[in-house]
């Protein structure tokens, strides 16, 4: 049974297309797995991408997940979190205008391995 000071209170509830999830820490493991592996492959030209090689070459790979004061996931520079429905890991690297953002989504069950895909998009000043 969970306490309010245990872990699994701590973590932040995420939307999802199944309803909300609050990823444990074997989920976390299991995104730090794929998109690790992921990466390395678009790194070393094994998947192709439609990023320059010199922004494929500054992503930072994804750290051990640690849960962060705030109960989010953060796989060393990439937060894991909801993006319309889909969990993702998210990079956003501090940069002029304009900023970029790198997702990594994951695909699949919670408990279950996942399929990443990497896109980039501009994120745009809030007026």
């Amino acid at each position: 049974m969970s306490t309010p000071d245990s872990p699994d209170m701590r973590i932040a509830q995420l939307d999802s297309e199944q309803g909300p999830v609050r990823p444990n820490q074997a989920f976390a493991r299991a995104a730090y797995e794929s998109s690790l592996k992921h990466l390395q492959a678009i790194k070393a030209g094994e998947i192709p991408s439609s990023l320059s090689r010199e922004f494929i070459e500054a992503l930072p790979v994804p750290a051990e997940p640690r849960l962060d004061a705030t109960g989010y996931w953060r796989l060393g520079d990439w937060l894991l979190e909801s993006r319309s429905g889909d969990l993702a890991l998210t990079y956003r690297p501090p940069q002029m205008e304009p900023r970029m953002e790198y997702v990594v989504t994951l695909k699949g069950d919670v408990e279950t391995s996942i399929a990443p895909s990497l896109t980039v998009r501009k994120i745009h000043p809030r007026r």
